[in-house]
């Protein structure tokens, strides 16, 4: 009988025994660091894209915002002219308007002066013109302005009075108001003394429920060499 234990079974061994342990780490270390050098690489190189796309953003929006600021400081320079050219405008109007006014005012000096060197009346040396009525600052309240003039060929000083007289209906009947019944001063008649011309302006203050119709202007001069002038206008207050 064969005794099997002088025999021995050879041992197989495996690669992972051949190697040594150490060895297996370092390669197992290298191996990750690898790895993670080339994810790392991957992934600065999209960052590395990312940080590019945002600052060309930036960029973008500084450009973008230079040109808005642009825009607002050329609009602001736009509204800057419109308003010196709104204000020229306005400027001009007035200038325009106050050399018609004076134009106005000078032909109805001229238009008065007339009146006083020439007469068609040789018998009338004195005038009343210019009259004027408007609406004061009161219910049933009227400013009333005219001038009283004489011919420049008379050459004295007139002295006298000027009554007012207003003529209208009230509670349907015709009724007259002297200036006493109208002014607030009780003033009867305006004095009168001037060589050329006197301008002649007062306010007078309308009865609840007058309805005038006509102003009446009468000048009284004190010396018997010029007659008296009356005139009539129709109620037609300026607006």
């Amino acid at each position: 009988m064969v005794d099997i234990r002088k025999y021995r079974v050879p041992k197989i061994v495996g690669a992972d025994e051949m190697v040594p342990r150490w060895v297996r780490y370092g390669l197992l270390l290298v191996l990750l660091g690898g790895v993670a050098w080339l994810a790392y690489q991957k992934g600065g190189s999209g960052l590395a894209q990312g940080f590019a796309r945002l600052q060309s953003g930036m960029d973008r929006v500084e450009l973008l915002e230079q040109e808005r600021n642009e825009l607002k400081r050329e609009l602001a320079m736009v509204k800057q002219t419109a308003e010196v050219d709104r204000e020229a405008l306005v400027a001009i109007r007035e200038q325009i308007k106050g050399i018609q006014d004076e134009r106005l005012k000078m032909e109805e000096e001229l238009a008065f002066l007339r009146g006083i060197v020439s007469t068609s009346s040789k018998n009338q040396s004195l005038r009343v013109q210019n009259f004027k009525l408007e609406p004061g600052l009161e219910a049933q309240q009227f400013v009333y302005k005219f001038s009283v003039s004489q011919v420049i060929n008379s050459g004295s000083v007139v002295k006298g009075r000027i009554e007012i007289t207003v003529t209208g209906l009230q509670d349907g009947e015709t009724r007259q108001l002297k200036l006493d019944a109208l002014s607030k001063e009780k003033l009867s008649s305006h004095k009168m003394r001037f060589r050329y011309y006197q301008n002649v302006e007062g306010m007078i203050l309308l009865p609840q429920g007058f309805e005038p119709a006509t102003i009446m202007i009468d000048v009284k001069p004190s010396s018997s060499k010029l007659a008296p002038v009356s005139e009539s206008y129709n109620w037609s207050p300026l607006s």
